[in-house]
């Protein structure tokens, strides 16, 4: 069964779904969209794979980040920092969802960034961790499209038809996602093909 979610964080709403079998077996994934990305993902990733853990008896839950997608905000408000902010959110309403007993914790791309950097510092809680094309060098990417990108009168900068603020840009040279990961106690399953034109196949790690 396909449920909306709404979700407030720090004055917004996040949308998204809770994807919930009819015979659940207490295991939910929780999913963290990346950069451009939303709770469908590009070519309906998530959608796709919600619909086959289902199958399994397993859950999901995918929100819209804040300026993505249909959650509140806009798209140049956007920075790693909010993502992380969020994302801890998120896996408390998962936690609070009837029944749940096992979190797996999966991230795509950014997204992938995103999950590294919480289960470095968070581990409890977080059964299994996905890291499906990490984006480990998010800092190099953003560099790229921050200071190639068409400068607007705001400071900010135009990668596609996305806004790109200062910020995202700073951001993300904060966070090291990979930092400390190495204590994280459970098992990490990375995903990364070896002609993907967005990670490169050696800076998923």
């Amino acid at each position: 069964m396909l449920k909306h979610v709404e979700l407030e964080c720090n004055k917004k709403v996040l949308r998204g779904y809770l994807t919930m079998p009819e015979e659940f077996n207490g295991t939910i994934v929780v999913c963290f969209h990346g950069f451009t990305g939303n709770k469908t993902e590009h070519a309906g990733h998530f959608r796709n794979l919600s619909r086959l853990l289902e199958k399994e008896n397993v859950a999901t839950l995918r929100l819209d980040f804040s300026g993505n997608g249909e959650s509140d905000g806009e798209f140049r408000d956007f920075t790693f920092d909010t993502m992380f902010s969020e994302a801890q959110e998120i896996l408390k309403y998962a936690r609070k969802i009837k029944d749940v007993k096992k979190l797996i914790l999966l991230g795509f791309s950014m997204g992938g960034a995103l999950a590294a950097t919480i289960a470095s510092q968070f581990p409890k809680g977080i059964d299994k961790l996905v890291l499906w094309s990490p984006a480990g060098y998010m800092d190099e990417m953003m560099r790229d499209h921050f200071e190639k990108g068409e400068k607007l009168e705001n400071g900010n900068s135009r990668y596609s038809t996305f806004e790109i603020s200062k910020e995202m840009y700073e951001s993300v040279n904060k966070w090291h996602p990979y930092e400390g990961l190495e204590n994280y106690p459970n098992k990490v399953l990375i995903i990364q093909g070896k002609k993907d034109l967005s990670v490169p196949f050696l800076c998923a790690c």
